[in-house]
């Protein structure tokens, strides 16, 4: 899959959701083997802290929907997190245990797969948060010579990661497509947005380019609609069916 490389975006044109999307639990380590498996360049997933500080990868504050345990992540330590299974999309618990953000970074870098890690804070975390990920990501990028992109919706902590790894690169995560968002985008030293698929036009996406911004959408999980959207100037999608996209010619 070739990597898009223009003047706003130097990543993979197509990252798998939360580590593999369908192909997998959502954030396990199998999904990264999934997406590296199919000829994805790049993934995405969800960094957030446990009770101790350690950075793990989970979507949810609460344990419930994507595992076989109970509680808010925050309040659990990384020494109980790690005996816990997945579920996969049906509920059924799997035998893949929820990720620390180390071993997802790891593997990543073994797989030679692009990380585009989100900074899921749990409440009144953001800056914790955005800190603690940054840091352990800037580290982690330095060694393996990796180049990956952090992103949230939450713009403390993007401002806190920018002070603790300034020149690891960011985008504003956005619920709606807004041209008013690009403003804080800038100010924030980001360098995308990344917006919800459901709003997305082309006239935002010539506006994004406008404003100096790359651009990419989750989740698109449509084909025709992603191809179309790439067609149109979309840097890169966020996708559930990375399937539906790696072979095709245009990326």
């Amino acid at each position: 899959m070739r990597t898009a490389r223009t003047a706003y975006w130097r990543w993979p044109r197509v990252l798998a959701h939360r580590c593999g999307g369908r192909l997998a639990p959502e954030n396990s380590l199998a999904g990264l083997e999934a997406a590296a498996a199919l000829g994805c360049g790049g993934v995405e997933f969800d960094a957030m802290l446990a009770a101790c500080g350690t950075a793990v990868v989970i979507h949810d504050e609460t344990l419930e929907r994507t595992t076989n345990g109970h509680g808010r992540v925050a309040d659990v330590p990384w020494a109980a997190l790690r005996r816990l299974r997945l579920r996969d999309s049906a509920g059924a618990v799997t035998e893949a245990p929820l990720p620390a953000l180390a071993q997802v970074l790891d593997t990543c870098a073994r797989l030679r797969l692009m990380a585009n890690v989100e900074i899921k804070p749990s409440q009144g975390a953001e800056a914790e948060t955005g800190r603690a990920v940054a840091a352990q990501v800037d580290d982690w990028a330095r060694a393996s010579r990796s180049v990956p992109l952090l992103s949230s919706f939450s713009d403390t902590a993007l401002a806190a990661a920018a002070e603790a790894a300034p020149d690891q690169a960011r985008a504003l995560l956005l619920e709606r497509c807004d041209e008013s968002a690009f403003a804080r985008a800038r100010g924030l030293g980001c360098v995308a947005v990344i917006g919800n698929v459901d709003s997305l036009t082309e006239i935002f996406i010539r506006a994004a380019h406008d404003a100096g911004l790359g651009v990419a959408c989750y989740t698109e999980n449509n084909a025709r609609r992603g191809r179309r959207h790439l067609a149109l100037g979309l840097d890169a999608l966020i996708t559930d069916d990375p399937s539906h996209f790696v072979s095709d010619a245009a990326n």
